[in-house]
């Protein structure tokens, strides 16, 4: 066991010694702040949804859930939607104030959007605020298909029927 403890106070000292050489700043700092290693997780998470499938030329809503999953409080916290081409966002205004998330809560916004093109589409939310003093931000996202309206394919397909069974017949 002292041979252990030897070791470990040999490899100690010349780290504090190369610390002290190439980082004289660093010495100032005292020995319990070397050693103590503060890391700071970012609790903000964006859970994104919408419907999967959506009508062309319909509005649909955008729900995003902004989650403080820490114990702190955000502050000044904001969220804004990124539609790409094809989505249109009925109100014009694509931030959303959210201002405080308490520790541990959720806030819950929306946003009306008209899918004005065929094709699939990923919607972005990001989202960003101000834990003691220092921004953090996340993002998520999800995948809407924009399809031909149902009647509209509805009547396209009873008429390719019709007409298959006419020619079948004459």
């Amino acid at each position: 066991m002292p041979d252990c403890f030897k070791k470990i106070s040999t490899l100690f000292l010349a780290t504090s010694f190369l610390i002290a050489v190439f980082f004289p700043n660093f010495v100032q700092a005292s020995l319990l702040d070397t050693i103590r290693a503060w890391v700071t997780i970012n609790p903000l998470f964006v859970d994104v949804s919408a419907p999967t499938e959506v009508e062309i030329d319909k509005v649909f809503k955008i729900e995003a859930k902004i989650i403080n999953k820490g114990g702190e409080k955000i502050e000044n916290a904001e969220a804004e939607i990124l539609l790409p081409p094809g989505l249109v966002l009925i109100h014009k205004d694509p931030v959303k104030e959210i201002e405080v998330i308490p520790g541990k809560r959720e806030k819950k916004i929306f946003w009306s959007v008209h899918g004005k093109t065929i094709g699939n589409y990923v919607i972005l939310v990001t989202a960003s605020g101000e834990l003691k003093g220092q921004i953090i931000s996340a993002e998520g996202n999800t995948l809407v298909e924009v399809k031909e309206s149902v009647r509209k394919t509805g009547l396209r397909d009873w008429l390719q029927n019709l007409l298959g069974f006419f020619q079948e017949r004459f």
